[in-house]
């Protein structure tokens, strides 16, 4: 057998190294299912989109809408729609966030012409009397309820606002008591009574709130009328 030049061994060796060096490379490259390093980019008018087995509606579809819209939506698994973020009808306008139940009736969405909230419209407390003589009151000299209110928390925390009153000569005290407890401080009548605290209902939770007023002295009625109630967050 001849004899093979060293040099081209040497470069044989090379070879074989380089060779197995890119086999391994090939096992330890990221999953083709993965996105490791970077960001998934879909572009030119592009689209991305899950869909369950069977189903030819993207439970998830985010990217070109049609026009010149891009936009997203989520649905749930029979098809109907939960959440979108798209105009459909007016591309002039920002894009609303809209919640839909499980029957496609739009549920919540935010006003995107003035900012807040576009739905559900929520109840106003209405003008209050501001003649004392109508409010709740009580001419006891220990702590009477004089109204009470039962309510669903959604929020961690409410706020109260209310007027008090007693006529000249008479002094008295109204305080709030939330599930049987002090709820807020105690103010003398003619006082306005604001305070925000926590709830400790959790959210769907039932509370109830009392007013409780008393007189100290005189002989008028202490008289409690609140005029704001609303839930916030913590």
């Amino acid at each position: 057998m001849a004899n093979v030049p060293r040099d081209l061994l040497d470069r044989i060796r090379d070879l074989e190294r380089q060779v197995r060096e890119l086999a391994g490379r090939s096992q330890t490259r990221p999953a083709m299912n993965q996105v490791v390093k970077g960001d998934l980019r879909v572009g030119e008018g592009g689209a991305f989109g899950v869909y369950p087995p069977g189903n030819r509606t993207a439970i998830f579809a985010t990217g070109f809408w049609g026009g010149t819209e891009y936009g997203m939506a989520i649905r749930r698994l029979d098809g109907s729609l939960a959440l979108s973020v798209r105009n459909g009808t007016d591309d002039k306008l920002p894009q609303p966030l809209r919640l839909h139940d499980s029957r496609g009736v739009e549920i919540w969405s935010d006003d995107v012409k003035s900012g807040g909230m576009a739905r559900p419209f929520l109840g106003l407390l209405p003008p209050q009397n501001t003649n004392p003589a109508s409010w709740p009151r009580t001419t006891e000299s220990g702590w009477t309820v004089v109204a009470r209110s039962f309510n669903v928390t959604y929020h961690p925390r409410i706020r109260l606002y209310m007027d008090t009153d007693a006529p000249s000569g008479t002094a008295g005290q109204v305080r709030v008591r939330l599930d049987g407890t002090d709820w807020g401080p105690t103010v003398a009548a003619g006082t306005a009574y604001d305070f925000t605290g926590p709830t400790r209902a959790g959210v769907e939770g039932l509370v109830e709130l009392r007013v409780e007023a008393r007189r100290t002295s005189g002989s008028g009625a202490v008289a409690a009328c609140p005029v704001m109630l609303y839930g916030c967050m913590s």
